[in-house]
């Protein structure tokens, strides 16, 4: 599918009539472009519609989308736009789904769509996103709401879908953003106990817009390492610290395991032999299906870190 977008009116088009949409009321209007100035910002159009009884002015350029034949194709596009920016998450959301996919996506993979906002991943790879998050490709774009053009884009619960995934898969980069949030927490909090509220909390109080500004930040923040432990699963004990330190231990038996065979089966016994027997037995079976909240790959493939994947 390809979707119709807006564009800039130019002279070529003076005498041709255009799709022209009202900013404030939203509605549409059939529009013939009179004037079109060189490096023009606003233009003159005769309204055609019997309503607007004929009238002509100058306005925006941007106010005229599309050639009017057009017109059904632009406003379909338009409406699968407004269906999926529907889901946009909160701000503090969109700030760390942005930072964290940066860490584990490849844009040629999966980014998001323009500054994050409206929480749209742009799918450009399914065969390879689904392997990196063990979501399958027609679940990628199973939402009602996705669309495609040429690329794939998928609505925020996706884009979330997504984030969980590659965070409980390797949750290192999210748990050491979680370290820096919540020590910076742990300062504002020690900083209060100290010096009592800053500034900017009176002044919140007090009314001061600058300072309801900063608090907002303030409260952004802490929004955000709510976020942050959803997404790593971080209860008391955190799940994900756990998993983080199972494997690491699974990784040193992993690399100790060649060496300390060979070490014992040096030693002339048969109670040595079958210790080495098990130990390789335990290294060679095959791993959980919940060995992937460590990273390796079930059931029985070689450990592999999930960035090198990309």
């Amino acid at each position: 599918m390809t979707l119709t977008y807006e564009r800039k009116v130019t002279a070529d088009d003076e005498g041709t009539e255009w799709l022209y949409v009202d900013p404030v009321s939203k509605s549409s209007h059939r529009v013939d472009i009179d004037v079109v100035p060189e490096k023009a910002h606003r233009i003159r159009v005769q309204h055609l519609d019997r309503d607007m009884r004929g009238k002509s002015e100058w306005v925006p350029i941007r106010r005229a989308k599309v050639p009017w034949a057009l017109r059904e194709e632009y406003e379909k596009s338009v409406a699968l736009w407004r269906a999926a920016e529907v889901h946009r998450p909160s701000t503090a959301y969109f700030e760390i789904a942005l930072l964290l996919l940066d860490t584990y996506l490849q844009p040629e993979v999966a980014e998001m769509y323009g500054n994050g906002a409206t929480g749209i991943l742009v799918i450009r790879d399914r065969a390879r996103l689904s392997r990196i998050t063990r979501i399958e490709t027609g679940e990628l774009k199973a939402h009602p709401d996705t669309f495609e053009d040429g690329d794939v884009y998928a609505p925020w619960p996706t884009t979330l879908r997504v984030l969980k995934a590659v965070c409980r898969l390797d949750p290192q980069p999210a748990m050491t953003l979680l370290g820096q949030r919540r020590a910076d927490e742990t300062r504002f909090a020690q900083g209060i106990a100290q010096e009592g509220d800053p500034w900017w909390m009176q002044g919140a109080r007090d009314g001061d817009k600058w300072a309801a500004r900063i608090k907002h930040w303030h409260n952004l923040e802490t929004e955000e390492i709510a976020f942050l432990r959803d997404l790593v699963d971080a209860e008391e004990p955190t799940l994900a610290e756990d998993f983080l330190k199972l494997r690491e231990m699974y990784l040193d038996f992993v690399r100790l395991t060649p060496d300390a065979v060979a070490r014992i089966r040096m030693i002339p016994a048969q109670r040595s032999q079958r210790v080495a027997d098990t130990i390789e037995e335990l290294a060679a079976r095959p791993l959980p299906r919940s060995a992937e909240l460590i990273g390796a790959e079930p059931p029985d493939a070689p450990l592999i870190d999930m960035r090198d994947r990309n």
